[in-house]
């Protein structure tokens, strides 16, 4: 039996994290590469796991990423959660194994502080992963829901908006710390099972999608009632050799529903991105968020892949 250590990741171990995230896109096409800034979001630290092998070289990695309830409702606390070993490695299973047994103590570790909840381990795989679904499910994890990414092809023509009585829609930076809150609070009040805190946001306003992108955001008044994300990835574009943007986190606050502004705010984040050079949209929607994916057909989406949740409950 060969000896792995785990320790936690330092900034050394990034060129080593890529080249095992590269060799697995090698294997199995559907995988994403995630860039490596990603992994310095403060909702990483202290929460990814490098497994060593006996000279010390990174051969496999774990990153948790928390999701915490602090209130008292009884939601879940979710931790995504994915687990890779070099798929050239002899002893992959060994390798996921001892970096699981690290998540599982670290997942206690950070929901201690809020025992009232459910804990929630959760995996996010495509059909083809079938070596991860394999392992995962020998575990004890369920396949619990999808997700589908969509697709709007931006050639096709964009409805003008037409705004509600009384509502303006813009675009918004939120260049100041209390419109950031402001956001922040909207948000995390419409999706309760996925708050986001304002480290967060401000860490990804600092990233070059950020840097290239904005908001659409729906004001009644002084209020924020409604908002998407607008941005695209640069360096995936140059890459891939399409003009792909981003309309996520698209919300609006439930005493502002049924008057068409979630459509309106859409149709002026996909107008924004044809000004800005781009040829097609995407966004991720649970497959069971029915109100939305009718919401999105109508728009002019369509599915082009789905991914799938493989939940523990520890």
């Amino acid at each position: 039996m060969n000896h792995y250590s785990i320790r936690v990741f330092n900034l050394s171990d990034l060129p080593a994290i890529a080249d095992v995230q590269s060799a697995y896109s090698n294997v199995y096409p559907d995988a994403p590469v995630i860039p490596g800034e990603i992994y310095l979001s403060p909702a990483f630290e202290g929460n990814i796991f490098c497994a060593l092998d006996e000279d010390g070289k990174p051969v496999g990695y774990a990153p948790l990423y928390p999701v915490l309830m602090r209130d008292d409702s009884k939601l879940p606390h979710t931790l995504w959660v994915e687990i890779k070993a070099h798929p050239e490695s002899d002893a992959q299973n060994e390798i996921k194994d001892q970096l699981f047994e690290r998540v599982l103590l670290r997942s206690r570790e950070v929901t201690a502080e809020f025992p009232n909840h459910p804990v929630h381990l959760a995996f996010q795989y495509f059909p083809s992963e079938t070596a991860s679904i394999v392992y995962v499910t020998s575990k004890g994890c369920q396949h619990t829901e999808s997700v589908f990414t969509m697709r709007r092809d931006l050639s096709q023509a964009i409805p003008c908006p037409q705004t509600a009585e009384g509502i303006v829609i813009r675009p918004w930076r939120m260049e100041s710390e209390a419109e950031q809150r402001s956001y922040v609070n909207a948000r995390s009040e419409c999706f309760p099972e996925a708050p986001v805190s304002l480290g967060e946001w401000q860490y990804f306003m600092q990233s070059p999608h950020w840097a290239a992108g904005t908001t659409m955001a729906a004001f009644d008044g002084d209020t924020l009632v409604g908002n998407v994300a607008l941005f695209w990835d640069e360096a995936e574009n140059q890459k891939s050799g399409k003009q792909t943007g981003f309309t996520e986190y698209i919300f609006v606050r439930s005493q502002w529903r049924g008057k068409n502004i979630a459509r309106n705010l859409v149709n002026a984040g996909l107008a924004w991105l044809i000004e800005h050079g781009l040829t097609e949209a995407h966004l991720e929607v649970r497959a069971k968020n029915q109100g939305a994916l009718h919401l999105y057909f109508d728009l002019g989406y369509e599915v082009i892949r789905e991914s799938r949740f493989y939940v523990l409950d520890v």
